[in-house]
């Protein structure tokens, strides 16, 4: 694996500092629920609440490549309500992004 990625990470893991892992957890089932909810009912009402409430527990987190890879999930999971659709080649695509961010900051 390249050097950069490991030091991004690193850098990531002290940026973080005393910022509670539990933020991180909060956001991350925010975001897992609001892909859950899309994918049950692309077009629900459900889903733009779900959205809402990721995006707000992601604002919690330190600037950094977790957060930037969580709100570029929420993005697309926004993009595919409005589209009506349950999944997408970009969404799967920024779901695996964030969820590498997330290993190689922990």
């Amino acid at each position: 694996m390249d050097g950069r990625i490991h030091q991004q990470g690193r850098a990531e893991r002290d940026r973080r500092g005393t910022a509670p892992d539990r933020e991180l957890r909060r956001a991350l089932r925010a975001v897992y629920f609001a892909v859950a909810a899309l994918r049950h009912a692309p077009r629900s009402p459900q889903v733009s609440r779900a959205i809402s409430e990721a995006s707000t527990a992601v604002a919690t987190l330190p600037g950094g490549f977790v957060a930037e890879a969580l709100y570029r999930l929420i993005g697309t999971i926004e993009d595919c309500h409005r589209a009506g659709t349950a999944n997408s080649t970009r969404l799967d695509e920024r779901w695996r992004t964030a969820t590498a961010a997330v290993r190689l900051a922990g």
